[in-house]
């Protein structure tokens, strides 16, 4: 028998799909600016590539800075690990 099975669309298909769309819009609805203005219009492409990357990076930021877990109770009792020194070095971090 033939098991129905759904299909998980990756989220990144979504948002390429939805930028793709959101070009070919602005592009219909003001390619002639762009003809018209090519290097302007490509540093105003520019700045908003850079200003997505930005908002990317401090999303990324803000979430590893409240992944971090705090130690709990039965965490703390346990010794830490020590430091991952290497065995060519001596403790004070020095090298010979």
């Amino acid at each position: 028998m033939i098991e129905t099975r759904g299909r998980e669309v990756p989220l990144s298909y979504a948002v390429t799909l939805l930028v793709g769309v959101a070009i070919g819009f602005l592009l219909a609805r003001f390619g002639d600016f762009v003809g018209r203005y090519p290097v302007e219009s490509t540093l105003v492409a520019v700045l908003v590539a850079s200003l997505a990357v930005l908002a990317w990076a401090c999303r990324e930021m803000l979430h590893d800075l409240l992944r971090r877990d705090r130690p709990e109770v039965s965490a703390e009792t346990e010794q830490a690990p020590g430091p991952r020194l290497s065995a060519h070095r001596p403790p004070n971090g020095a090298r010979r």
